[in-house]
């Protein structure tokens, strides 16, 4: 190995470690504002849908709701990830540590379709 491998090996680190400071703001400041953008948007979305009578029974308004409701309940369970990861423990218990991943292996399911 020569002087130019090592000197490259150091450049790397510092590369990586600019990238997880990116990554650490990114999931902090950023991963919230989306979560809470897209919860507004969504209970908005429902609320709307449910309040016409007529737009109710429209076969295309129950499948917007129900991915409506997936992808809510998505996005709670990532803030509840969010949460955790800040320090407080929100899973704790183990029955609330299973039931949060059964909900978001479900709603992350739910969601795509």
């Amino acid at each position: 190995m020569n002087a130019s491998n090592t000197s490259n090996a150091g450049g790397d680190l510092s590369a990586a470690s600019h990238i997880l400071t990116v990554y650490k703001l990114l999931y902090e400041y950023v991963l919230p504002l989306i979560v809470f953008v897209g919860l507004i948007g969504n209970l908005t979305s429902i609320y709307l849908l449910q309040l016409d009578k007529q737009m109710r029974k429209v076969s295309s308004s129950v499948f917007l709701t129900s991915v409506l409701v997936s992808d809510t309940g998505m996005l709670m369970s990532l803030l509840l990830v969010w949460i955790e990861s800040l320090g407080y423990p929100v899973n704790h218990l183990p029955a609330v540590c299973r039931i949060n991943v059964y909900l978001t292996y479900v709603f992350g399911f739910l969601s795509i379709w």
